[in-house]
């Protein structure tokens, strides 16, 4: 009998390894790959927190550290830097390790960055090498070569920003590293994600998340591909309540008691699978969670508690399954001050800068400063109404700088619409327009204030007599309507002037007339003894008194 020594080829070696993995982790995958279908790198579907893991729902919550692994859109929420570390050994004896550690870095204006490493290690597994007779290909001898270790290992970037008041969105790419003994390959994938943290007015404390993973992947070395999964959750809080004032630099900090979460996932190679947890924090310190997660069935039921001291928390999950009961603790901390104190502190400083421009007439230059502001905070419903009102006006005047009575006059106009005061900024308006009617960007900016106050629209001014201004021809116009008995019209015209020069004598002498002639005396007395305190000189308006006393 011939006997020949024989090494397993490559592909033989890679199969035969893939089995022995398999047949060894089937304890420890097999709740998994119901979900996934043995799907490639089905380590990512594991979880990074024991808190998650507890609630199961937490897609639409992602508001600490490990917001990149569960949704990248989430990580706006987290305002300090942080960092979160999960370290286990999956079920006892098997020689197999999960960790994930995550770090978030959050900015003023340019969102939050985050990064990640996952791993999963499974180490002693039995290297040999086979010999054998090749007529009856009987095994005649096996030599122990060893042990060889299944390493699977991602690597994770991520970025979330709000970008819109309420809407927040988040990317992340994975670099994923798979080393079977002497054979490696690795994928790429990129995964998308939009949170709404208040779905509308009706429903402020709603959040909406949706997101697809892997919506782009490359593999490379490997036929095997990252697969897209669909995803889609909401959470609702409930029960607002005061954590603690930090420090002289922090703001107030608050928290919800309640948190209730649901979540779907579909795998496009396996079942649909939902998620439902719930968290209810019992004191300010310790925290209470369930979870349950399906398919068609209810697959697994999950709970576990959640502890947190100033600046540290620690938590803990266990799961009861088919295989039992497994355990999962994580801790997590964060540190430095608060990016929504700083985004504070330069949202005020810009709208200062803002209101100082606006107010010597920069009105552009206002407005891009408020866009500044907005860009870091984009929920600050204040920045955005001044941002609108500002870039109303700069769609008719971008400037008035100038040291006369129509820049004046709109100058006063704006500003008495960044208070609100709608009449005040018509009346400006109309001032400044009067003291130049050739200025057709001005009018149709004061039309435009006419309309959104409800008031009747100023016709555009004709000059007929040369140095006319509008003022005059009204004063004019009013002392006319006296001596034609129009006493209504002479006083409305008269008030018109007045609310854009209140020290104009004339036309409170012709107000005045007007309330004589209707047999108004003490309204008439009233009016020119406001004549008389602005010109003391007035001798016409004394011997009127005294023919009146």
């Amino acid at each position: 009998m011939k006997k020949i020594h024989i090494m397993i080829t490559s592909a033989m070696m890679f199969e035969t390894c893939v089995k022995v993995v398999l047949v060894l982790l089937v304890n420890t995958n097999i709740l998994l790959a119901a979900y996934t279908g043995g799907q490639p790198a089905e380590f990512l579907q594991f979880g990074a927190s024991a808190r998650a893991m507890a609630m199961k729902a937490f897609f639409s919550i992602a508001d600490d550290a490990t917001a990149l692994y569960y949704n990248p859109a989430g990580l706006p929420q987290c305002s300090r830097k942080e960092i979160s570390a999960l370290h286990t050994e999956l079920f006892p004896n098997t020689q197999t390790i999960y960790d994930y550690l995550g770090f978030v870095y959050p900015t003023i204006k340019y969102g939050v960055f985050s990064i990640a490493v996952n791993q999963l290690l499974s180490t002693g597994f039995e290297k040999i090498k086979i010999e054998f007779d090749p007529q009856t290909y009987d095994i005649v001898k096996i030599e122990n070569l060893g042990t060889f270790d299944d390493r699977q290992i991602a690597l994770i970037l991520g970025y979330g920003k709000d970008v819109a008041k309420q809407i927040n969105i988040g990317l992340a790419a994975k670099y994923v590293s798979r080393k079977l003994d002497v054979y490696s390959d690795m994928m790429l994938g990129i995964d998308a994600n939009c949170l709404i943290t208040g779905f509308n007015s009706y429903l402020p404390l709603l959040n909406v998340a949706v997101g697809v993973k892997n919506l782009i992947s490359m593999s490379y070395n490997t036929e095997d591909k990252l697969p897209i999964i669909f995803r889609l959750g909401a959470s609702y809080r409930f029960f607002k309540r005061l954590l603690a004032v930090r420090t002289a630099y922090e703001k107030e900090e608050y928290f919800y008691r309640l948190t209730v979460g649901i979540d779907f996932e579909k795998n496009v190679n396996a079942e649909l699978k939902w998620m439902l947890g719930t968290e209810y924090w019992l004191f300010d310190f310790l925290a209470l969670r369930l979870g349950f997660e399906g398919l068609s069935y209810l697959k697994e039921v999950t709970a576990g508690l959640g502890g947190r001291y100033k600046d540290y928390g620690i938590d803990y999950s266990f799961a009861y399954h088919d295989l039992g009961f497994s355990h999962r603790v994580s801790a997590s901390m964060k540190w430095g001050k608060s990016v929504k104190f700083d985004k504070d502190e330069v949202i005020k400083r810009l709208i200062s800068e803002a209101i100082a421009r606006y107010t010597a007439g920069q009105f552009l230059e206002a407005t891009k400063t408020l866009q500044s502001a907005y860009q870091v905070d984009p929920n600050r419903k204040d920045v955005k109404k001044m941002l609108d009102n500002l870039l109303l006006i700069t769609a008719y005047i971008t400037s008035a700088t100038e040291d006369t009575e129509e820049h004046q006059g709109i100058r006063k106009a704006v500003q008495a619409l960044m208070e609100d005061d709608i009449m005040t900024t018509v009346n400006a308006l109309r001032y400044a327009y009067y003291k130049n009617p050739a200025n057709k960007p001005l009018h149709q900016l004061l039309n435009r204030m006419e309309q959104l106050a409800g008031l009747p629209l100023t016709e555009a001014y004709k000059e007929e007599i040369a140095g006319w201004t509008i003022i005059d021809k009204k004063i004019y116009e009013a002392r006319e309507d006296v001596l034609n008995g129009r006493y209504t019209d002479a006083i409305r015209k008269c008030q018109e002037v007045l609310n854009l020069e209140p020290k104009n004598t004339t036309a409170l002498e012709i107000m005045g007339s007007a309330f004589f002639m209707m047999n108004e005396v003490d309204k008439a007395k009233a009016v020119w003894k406001k004549v008389l305190e602005l010109d003391p000189t007035n001798r016409v308006v004394q011997q009127f008194l005294q023919e009146l006393e």
